[in-house]
């Protein structure tokens, strides 16, 4: 009796079904023998093994007789003969079971899985595993620990909704009206950093407004802002305290510090 002889198609596998992608074509190959059948399902458990959820292809093998079309695909890493779903339990397609198949021979045995081994488990055992697992925790601790933590985390963020604006000024008290009126009257007059382009100027006003500028060439204002400020100390020595915020240090009846900058006036 002559040795069946089949025609195979491969779809979404290269040559030999050495590797599967969208990029191979269909191929179809006439009068192939058992044996050769065997080596291109090994190949494609091969291929079925190193294949992930991403890959986009669906290879698979169409075996067609003087009967029927058997197609055999990959599924969850193993060969899948579509068609004999129903026959898993917990078993696979085997090489062996796909080739009797189709070959009209007896269908095999399916490969069956190695079988699982159910151990009694023991009092300590059982014990153990509610700690670990935390089944043995009495509802009421569980309650009351989410209502703790529910709490703590009201508490926080209504603090972080409330607390305080964190300020750059350091700590200064502001001085009482007539004194810090006093004191703007005291300090009201022109400054300079120097006379170069780059150097600062600053103008101090009885009332409190303060022109800051820069210098560009020639002395000419290149930029100027304005602030006001209000007398304070700080560290005991008077101070301005600026709506910046920060603190303008008064050092002596002549020279101030502002921004880190040493100012000196020039007209009073």
């Amino acid at each position: 009796m002559a040795a069946p002889a089949y025609s195979v198609t491969l779809h979404h596998l290269a040559p030999g079904a050495a590797a599967a992608g969208l990029g191979y074509p269909d191929e179809q190959i006439q009068t192939v023998t058992t044996a050769q059948l065997r080596e291109l399902l090994m190949s494609l458990s091969q291929v079925a093994s190193r294949l992930t959820i991403y890959e986009p292809s669906a290879p698979e093998i169409r075996i067609k007789t003087d009967r029927e079309v058997y197609v055999v695909r990959t599924r969850y890493r193993h060969l899948c003969f579509v068609g004999r779903e129903a026959a898993l339990r917990g078993e696979e397609h085997s090489i062996d079971f796909i080739i009797g198949t189709i070959a009209g021979l007896a269908e095999p045995e399916l490969k069956a899985a190695a079988p699982r081994v159910f151990e009694r488990p023991t009092s300590a055992n059982l014990v153990s595993a509610r700690l670990s697992s935390g089944t043995g925790v009495p509802d009421w601790i569980k309650f009351t620990l989410m209502l703790i933590l529910s709490a703590a985390f009201l508490v926080g963020g209504i603090w972080l909704l409330f607390r305080p604006a964190r300020s750059l000024a350091p700590k200064y008290t502001l001085l009482p009206a007539p004194d810090s009126s006093a004191l703007l009257n005291r300090v009201a007059g022109e400054y300079h950093t120097g006379i170069l382009e780059g150097d600062r100027r600053l103008i101090i006003g009885t009332d409190g407004t303060m022109r800051i500028a820069k210098f560009g060439p020639d002395q000419a204002i290149a930029e100027e802002i304005i602030r006001t400020a209000r007398g304070a100390q700080l560290d005991g020595q008077p101070a301005l305290a600026t709506s910046d915020p920060y603190v303008m240090l008064v050092k002596d009846a002549d020279s101030v510090v502002l921004y880190g900058q040493n100012y000196k006036r020039v007209v009073r």
